[in-house]
């Protein structure tokens, strides 16, 4: 899946790292040897015990600060940054990761050449204050997004794990002399179907992490650009 559609999905209300769970199919598993690799599926113990739905290995930041990422001054009281026309059509051209940060950088350019020196701080203070707070708001759905998919995972890998015992206990039967091969064939396929679907979405799950990064070091980027405009 191309990254910009995983962005997309997890950005979108209907995110996720997990462990990699490995799904055998059960016929190929000895029983002796099935309730073990069931064992297996069960979720790890996610990195950050206050965080119990965050799976990804770089640490949860729920919200991001001024100070994280500006050296400039205070964007306090700056809440009404929409107010200003050219900043409200500006802010969503630069945190865009759609557009290439070159070009934002040219129109941080022209919007700095376009206001007087006197007003110029204040305008680009004004630039990073609306920057900093839609960045936030889409990185927080991305966050949100990625929670959510790691439940749902760890729910389809219960229901996988019922369905490996479910399995197994037909082997037995079968073991024990029950004619039920078209029984286990039809639950091994099933089984087989369902931890395909889970797996291939466990492979888009560390991409799906390393989006919130990414949306935090494009905010940096323009607010280091829109410094190099200022006088102070």
């Amino acid at each position: 899946m191309p990254k910009e559609t995983i962005a997309w999905f997890f950005q979108t209300p209907p995110t996720v790292r997990t462990i990699g769970f490995a799904f055998k199919p059960v016929a190929a598993i000895a029983i002796a040897t099935l309730i073990p690799t069931l064992t297996a599926t069960t979720p790890a113990k996610a990195v950050d015990a206050a965080n119990p739905d965050w799976p990804c290995v770089q640490r949860k930041v729920e919200t991001l600060t001024a100070t994280q990422i500006w050296d400039g001054p205070p964007v306090t009281g700056d809440e009404k940054w929409w107010k200003d026309e050219e900043v409200r059509k500006l802010v969503p051209i630069l945190i865009s990761r759609r557009i290439p940060i070159e070009e934002a950088e040219t129109e941080i350019e022209k919007i700095g050449e376009a206001t007087p020196e006197a007003e110029r701080d204040a305008r680009m203070t004004l630039l990073f204050a609306g920057v900093l707070d839609e960045t936030n708001k889409v990185r927080r759905r991305v966050v949100e997004g990625i929670e959510r998919f790691q439940k749902r995972q760890r729910t389809r890998a219960d229901a996988l794990e019922q369905k490996g015992l479910e399995l197994a206990d037909l082997h037995r039967r079968a073991d024990a002399g029950e004619k039920i091969s078209s029984q286990i064939d039809d639950r091994q396929r099933s089984y087989d179907w369902d931890a395909r679907i889970f797996n291939e979405r466990q492979e888009n799950i560390p991409i799906a992490c390393e989006i919130p990064v990414e949306i935090e070091q494009r905010a940096f980027s323009i607010g280091r650009s829109l410094r190099y405009q200022m006088s102070s």
